[in-house]
C-alpha cells in the first residue's frame, strides 16, 4: 500500500493543474540547468581565448631558435671570455 505525505486530490481539475504544474517545473528546472551549461562552456571558452591569446602575445617577440649544425656535439661548449687576472702576475 502507498503511503502519501498529503494524499493526491481527489478533483479531477485540481489533478490536473497539479500535473501542468509539475510539468512546468520539470520543463523550467531542465532550462535553467542548461542555462547553467551554456554559461558555464562560454566562460570555459572565453578563458581558453585569452589564454591562447595570451601565449600567442608572448611567442611572437621570442626570437627564432637558432638552427643546430651537425657538426657541434652536446658536450661541447663555445664561448668567448677575457681575462681579468693571472695568479703568475701576483
Amino acid at each position: 500500500m502507498q503511503y502519501y505525505i498529503a494524499p493526491p486530490p481527489m478533483n479531477p481539475l485540481a489533478r490536473l493543474l497539479a500535473g501542468v504544474l509539475a510539468v512546468l517545473a520539470l520543463v523550467g528546472a531542465f532550462f535553467f540547468g542548461l542555462f547553467i551549461l551554456v554559461f558555464a562552456v562560454g566562460l570555459g571558452l572565453v578563458a581558453w581565448l585569452a589564454l591562447w591569446i595570451r601565449m600567442w602575445w608572448l611567442g611572437r617577440n621570442r626570437p627564432a631558435e637558432t638552427p643546430r649544425t651537425e657538426d657541434r656535439s652536446d658536450d661541447v661548449i663555445d664561448a668567448e671570455y677575457t681575462v681579468v687576472s693571472r695568479r703568475d702576475e701576483e
